[in-house]
């Protein structure tokens, strides 16, 4: 079954009420909800590329994939890519525990990441 992985984004990205986060950016409550909960039977194409471009990320960062039926699907297979082996967790507690010489590291290992992309 395919799930809309909302609260890890979320929580990877510092945004502590994901539900305000929503509602400020036009989704309505109800909708905000039913996303967040994954209440939802499918999505809006256009609530899709909403979150894409609020979040920065792709619609496969949006979704994870469980395979409940225990069917058998190939190790190859697109649907793999999908699951997530590991929450993406708060970057924020992380940083935290850091000591001041690794925090240097990783500012130099972004620009580089950053520097990249340009």
């Amino acid at each position: 079954m395919i799930y809309l992985n909302l609260k890890s984004i979320f929580e990877a990205k510092g945004i502590d009420n994901p539900s305000h986060f929503l509602w400020k950016n036009g989704f309505t409550r109800h909708t905000a909800h039913n996303l967040l909960y994954n209440k939802t039977e499918g999505i809006n194409f256009r609530h899709l590329e909403k979150l894409c471009l609020l979040l920065g990320c792709s619609p496969n960062d949006l979704f994870t994939w469980h395979n409940k039926d225990q069917t058998n699907v190939l190790p190859t297979h697109s649907l793999q890519s999908l699951k997530k082996e590991k929450s993406i967790g708060s970057i924020t507690k992380t940083l935290q525990q850091l000591p001041v010489s690794k925090l240097n590291e990783l500012r130099n290992f972004l620009d580089s990441l950053s520097n990249a992309n340009d």
